[in-house]
């Protein structure tokens, strides 16, 4: 922090020396006294008003868990279609403190959770009197953090250890004609329809409610995995373990997702760190059963089978059990009528957000990069690590400590970022990753070495995942919008996905002595290029802070001036106008005001 202040000291200079330049500099034995005076007031100045900014980034920042619980409100509200129309929202109307909690949450939650009768013309009416409802944050909500957290387990956690199917399905040339981009080409389908399908899968949800989609995607990721098994030929193995698998995942864990908010309010925070930690858990679980059934039956379809056998009695279970808390589904004739579909389908697919925002435009394109990033060390490590003659157990056994570095990582992540600020940290995070990668990683060839590199990198790598829709509700101004750019940011992701893994592959030297060094360079800058694309987003979210300020500092001028020539007024009114004086020098237009925005030491 100190070097950044002697930094923005010379950048302020401009504007605070000003005031000090139409005095003339008294000199004793060579010494310019005014001048030494001088600096130390500006300095002085550029620290109070560093602290100023600070003291006030301390009201209302919103935390990740408030941010995901009006996006998973916003994404699973009916009554407004069914009502047809909506309601301008800003994050600050549905960002409540915790005032009135349960009474605010059985009132506005989830669309679910208010019941009303339709008829086929979108006429409603409310009949639902106010009902209490089960208690929050305690009993049967952590069942259902509990819930939510093996549907993440069975499915992206499932997925995590799919680079060990990738290094066996590499090595043994088991589908004939198949090459390995092939089989990098079927994990990245898995990940693009998961993405891709994402909005589909919140469609419907609201129209057919979430038991129903979860038991269909259930049923339909269980045939994948058990056909798979069957596969003997490449194009078998697209279908099944690409396609259909992929297919399935949104339906299974989004329900999931969705549902569990409606049952927490103060300890919401922990109740997502334990549903996320599922991917890790799913992810350490997987890799090494995988890996000990490749290598008991020789093959990979008792691994395939046994991976689908646990996805489907874990996500049967979790779906059984859990539910939205006071649930009550509008009925289907409301729901599948094409009024009722087509005003949800416009909400959450209007592309026109992206269009209004180009820092909405910039996150995506972070997203995909980080997320590319992620899939290419996450599929990589276990083939890196035979690469090195480590033998497949050990490869195993470091995509599972990644994964279990995940369990730790994400939830510790989100506290810290919501202590320091999102994007801040999330740069911040995306540095440290490039670091990890290039320095250590490059480094590393032995299995001791590769440990303390996997609990460390697997700790940090999955920021994209955590942080892009808080993000996102950080760079809009209203609600209303929100559902279609969270589709928006699935979508676009998904596209750098399908083929992260084949551009691993396609740039990898077999007959090099260090055939992953491309891989491996090619990760460290896509964490990098993410660093680079939060800064441009940073400055544009301390623009947007300062820009508030500046009128509420402006406006407290004009109401100050207004008042008797009391002491404390003039205090007040003299800190108002140096505000105005800050704001407005930065806010101003040139570069270098531009990369003071970027590292201005405020929470955003």
């Amino acid at each position: 922090m100190s070097s950044l202040r002697s930094s923005l000291e010379d950048s302020l200079h401009s504007y605070i020396s000003k005031e000090s330049n139409q005095y003339k500099p008294y000199t004793q034995e060579g010494i310019d006294i005014s001048r030494t005076k001088s600096h130390t007031s500006e300095l002085s100045k550029i620290i109070s008003g560093i602290r100023d900014d600070q003291e006030q980034d301390m009201d209302g920042y919103r935390d990740i868990a408030r941010v995901e619980q009006v996006l998973l409100r916003r994404l699973t509200r009916n009554e407004d279609s069914a009502k047809g129309s909506t309601t301008n929202l800003t994050p600050e109307d549905d960002i409540q403190s915790n005032k009135g909690g349960e009474e605010h949450d059985n009132k506005s939650l989830a669309g679910p959770l208010s019941t009303h009768s339709a008829d086929i013309s979108g006429q409603v009416s409310n009949v639902e009197e106010e009902i209490e409802g089960p208690a929050m944050d305690s009993g049967f909500a952590w069942v259902v953090a509990v819930c939510a957290m093996f549907a993440v387990f069975s499915t992206w956690g499932a997925n995590a250890g799919f680079g060990v199917f990738l290094a066996y399905y590499i090595n043994s040339g088991k589908f004939e004609g198949a090459s390995e981009y092939d089989y990098a080409l079927i994990g990245g389908l898995i990940v693009f329809l998961a993405q891709f399908l994402a909005p589909i899968c919140v469609l419907s949800y609201k129209i057919f409610g979430p038991k129903y989609v979860s038991y269909f995607g259930i049923i339909v990721q269980t045939a994948g995995y058990i056909l798979a098994s069957y596969s003997t030929k490449v194009w078998q193995l697209y279908l099944t373990q690409g396609v259909i698998i992929g297919f399935s995942f949104s339906f299974v864990f989004l329900p999931a997702t969705l549902m569990l908010p409606t049952w927490f309010d103060k300890r919401r925070a922990t109740a997502m760190g334990i549903a996320v930690a599922g991917s890790g858990l799913g992810g350490l679980f997987f890799a090494l059963v995988v890996n000990k059934m490749i290598e008991v039956t020789g093959d990979q379809r008792w691994a395939l089978r046994t991976s689908g056998i646990v996805a489907l009695v874990v996500s049967l279970v979790a779906c059984t059990i859990m539910k939205p808390r006071n649930y009550k589904p509008l009925p289907l004739k409301t729901t599948l009528t094409k009024e009722f579909i087509y005003s949800n389908a416009k909400v959450i697919f209007d592309v026109r957000v992206f269009m209004k925002s180009y820092s909405l435009c910039i996150l995506a394109i972070w997203f995909g990069t980080v997320l590319l990033g992620y899939m290419v060390l996450i599929y990589s490590m276990s083939a890196y690590a035979t690469s090195i003659g480590l033998t497949p157990s050990q490869g195993s056994i470091l995509t599972a400590i990644m994964n279990a570095g995940q369990v730790v990582g994400r939830p510790l992540c989100g506290n810290l970022a919501d202590r320091f600020g999102r994007v801040t940290f999330s740069s911040i995070n995306c540095a440290i990753v490039t670091v990890f990668v290039l320095a250590f990683w490059i480094n590393a060839t032995s299995f001791g070495a590769l440990c303390p590199f996997a609990v460390l990198v697997g700790m940090t790598m999955g920021i994209g995942s955590l942080m892009c829709q808080a993000i996102a509700t950080d760079i809009l101004d209203d609600l209303e919008s929100l559902p279609a750019a969270w589709s928006g940011l699935n979508i676009v992701v998904s596209l750098f996905c399908i083929a992260a893994e084949v551009i691993a592959l396609a740039i990898r030297k077999k007959d090099s002595p260090r055939p992953f060094l491309n891989p491996q360079i090619l990760v460290g800058c896509c964490y990098f290029a993410g660093f680079i694309f939060l800064l441009v987003i940073r400055e544009f979210l301390v623009r947007k802070t300062l820009r508030t300020r500046l009128k509420t500092a402006q406006t407290d001028v004009v109401e100050l001036k207004t008042k008797a020539g009391y002491l404390k007024v003039c205090c007040e009114d003299e800190l108002a106008e140096e505000r105005v004086q800050r704001y407005e020098y930065l806010l101003g237009y040139s570069v270098k005001v531009y990369v003071i925005r970027m590292f201005y030491p405020i929470k955003v």
